[in-house]
């Protein structure tokens, strides 16, 4: 399951499924404090990052942290550039799942790049991190 909706609403869709448990998630939100008119604002979370506290809303579920860090238009694009694929950041806290994860974005023409757990990785990705909107393509 993909979760691409506006992050404040993520405790909405977390009381509409009954059990998590088993459930992976890939958490493509990103944590704007509102989404109309406009995204636009920062949700403060204190010491939690984004995917952390996605991850705590749906308890039991394995979260994997991705496709939040590129514009749309990069991800609906051919990921197979003449000079490399573009890089997918991932991140996540399940081994056995982020090889999964892994497989599935190589399988899609992206180069995925796992950037470690939710709490190290999520912190690069998220808003505020380093890689946020950083566009990069892995030369093959």
């Amino acid at each position: 399951m993909v979760i691409a909706i506006p992050f404040i609403k993520v405790p909405e869709l977390a009381s509409e499924v009954p059990d998590w448990a088993g459930r992976v998630v890939v958490d493509a939100t990103n944590q704007f404090a509102q989404y109309e008119p406009t995204y636009s604002g920062l949700a403060v979370l204190g010491d939690e990052t984004g995917s952390e506290w996605v991850a705590r809303h749906l308890p039991g579920a394995t979260v994997i942290k991705a496709f939040n860090a590129m514009y749309a238009d990069f991800i609906k694009a051919d990921p197979r550039h003449r000079d490399g694929r573009q890089v997918l950041f991932f991140a996540g806290d399940d081994h056995a799942v982020n090889a999964e994860f892994a497989t599935f974005g190589e399988a899609l023409g992206f180069a995925p790049v796992l950037l470690g757990g939710l709490r190290e990785g999520g912190r690069l990705m998220q808003l505020d991190g380093p890689l946020s909107a950083l566009h990069v393509v892995k030369q093959d």
